[in-house]
């Protein structure tokens, strides 16, 4: 276990990001996380990330009485995104989301850009099959 903690990040096996322009509704946002069977968005593009919107944050407004039509993915993101960076340790990545309560880091290459998203399940998928990118 202690080896695979040392793998990097950009040795698992993620999804290519998805993303939300910053003026879509927060219904066009759940429809898109449902389509793309994600729990979380990218508000903004590959050179640019301006936040994250996740799950839980569409949930919350909504059982707050936001309006999923007047709300936008800028007025609902985190503005302030924990990333990991491609030759980051898993551990690392593992440790900022206990430390920051999340369940989805954007991975940036070199330059900052967004080139993927690493989820919690992304994490424990190679632990419990033995290695870094394992499969199910």
């Amino acid at each position: 276990m202690a080896s695979y903690l040392q793998d990097k990040i950009g040795s698992l096996e993620h999804r290519e990001p998805v993303f939300a322009r910053s003026d879509e509704t927060l219904r066009a946002v759940a429809h898109t996380m449902w389509v793309e069977n994600v729990g979380a968005l990218v508000v903004g593009d590959e050179q640019r990330s301006l936040g994250i919107i996740s799950e839980r944050d569409v949930v919350a407004l909504v059982a707050q009485g936001a309006d999923l039509d007047a709300v936008t993915a800028e007025d609902a993101m985190v503005k302030h995104v924990v990333a990991a960076r491609v030759g980051d340790t898993l551990a690392d990545a593992a440790y900022q989301m206990l430390d920051g309560a999340i369940r989805h880091l954007p991975v940036l290459d070199d330059q900052g850009h967004v080139v993927g998203m690493v989820s919690v399940r992304d994490l424990l998928r190679p632990a419990l099959s033995g290695g870094a990118g394992g499969t199910d």
